[in-house]
């Protein structure tokens, strides 16, 4: 069961990390390009946040199962409190991201924010991936 739990678990890091490392470096990529080329782009790439979601969705189950053999020792593993602390970031950024957008119709001001977001779970995931592989190594 565990290996099955690692699979999901890697396979949401691939889904959630990757769609997220995309829209980010495109949409710091688009800053270059002229208005319209670069609002119909990211409109059209807009629904990859979704992959984002369900890598995100199957990284906290799986690692919520993964943890419960480590119940006993989580006060000994500072870097697995770190890696939590990391992907909570994330889930707020997400949380915070769906609100922004469904703000936009009202707000059009409200996609200027969303960069921040971006960057803040860029360098989220990052620290989580790294508290990862020093918790476990």
């Amino acid at each position: 069961m565990r290996d099955v739990l690692l699979l999901v678990h890697f396979l949401g890091l691939v889904i959630g990390a990757g769609s997220g490392f995309a829209l980010f470096f495109i949409g710091h990529l688009a800053q270059r390009w002229p208005a319209e080329a670069r609002r119909e782009t990211m409109v059209r790439l807009f629904a990859l946040r979704y992959a984002s979601y369900v890598g995100l969705l199957l990284l906290v189950l799986s690692g919520g199962a993964l943890l419960r053999p480590y119940s006993t020792q989580l006060a000994q593993m500072p870097w697995l409190w770190v890696k939590a602390l990391a992907v909570t970031v994330i889930v707020i950024c997400a949380v915070l991201g769906v609100w922004r957008m469904r703000q936009v119709p009202q707000q059009p001001a409200a996609l200027l924010r969303l960069p921040i977001l971006g960057k803040v779970s860029l360098a989220a995931s990052v620290l989580a991936i790294l508290a990862a592989v020093m918790a476990f190594s």
